[in-house]
């Protein structure tokens, strides 16, 4: 009796403890997205701060959270933790935002200062569909959009996994509002590489067809 009510007693105790580590993600994001909501200027070393000052006061919470889930990895929680910001935390989202904007404003800029007569050129010598995406992108960033994506659905065409192709055709759909077109570009993206920006960047494409 004594032995089953001792089983019974830890059992109690380990379902307990495995509940509380499981609240450890909710935990972090409120902590996280507060220390973010105090901020006014969100850049990369706002959100290392962030991360560094929450990691500092749930360190405990964060090592049960880690060994009730077989020793989980770092990097492998970040990514979960992102995805859920991404979705209820207006700071992130609007840092994303301002993060995909910055690039694609360097992008513009960069094209800017080339000839499309020279990229047309160097394509006629080399016939690689990588010098048809520089034209491609050109097209893209002086806005001449149909002409960009028929380029970039040709390249893909003849390429299914050139993963430049795909993400700037994703990019393309973005800014043209066909954002179901876009979330399955970046899904394909996120796939071939892993990076969780285009994960991230799937994600504030559902949001905005939900």
């Amino acid at each position: 009796m004594k032995k089953k009510l001792l089983l019974g007693i830890l059992f109690s105790v380990s379902i307990s403890f495995h509940i509380k580590a499981q609240d450890f993600p909710q935990k972090f994001e409120k902590e996280f997205c507060t220390c973010l909501s105090g901020k006014t200027n969100y850049t990369d070393e706002t959100f290392k701060t962030c991360s560094y000052e929450v990691m500092s006061k749930l360190q405990k919470d964060f090592e049960n959270f880690h060994n009730s889930t077989a020793n989980k990895n770092r990097n492998d929680f970040m990514k979960d933790l992102m995805i859920r910001l991404i979705n209820n935390c207006d700071p992130f989202y609007i840092h994303m935002a301002d993060v995909k904007k910055t690039g694609m404003d360097k992008f513009r800029n960069d094209y800017k200062e080339m000839s499309i007569d020279s990229l047309k050129n160097k394509f006629t010598e080399t016939k690689l569909l990588s010098d048809y995406w520089e034209i491609a992108n050109w097209y893209f960033a002086h806005n001449e959009n149909e002409q960009a994506e028929r380029m970039y659905k040709e390249i893909l065409k003849n390429e299914p996994d050139q993963i430049e192709a795909a993400y700037m055709l994703g990019a393309l759909y973005d800014e043209l509002g066909k954002y179901k077109e876009a979330k399955v570009l970046y899904d394909k993206v996120y796939e071939s590489t892993g990076n969780i920006q285009y994960r991230l960047y799937s994600e504030m494409d559902l949001k905005k067809i939900e």
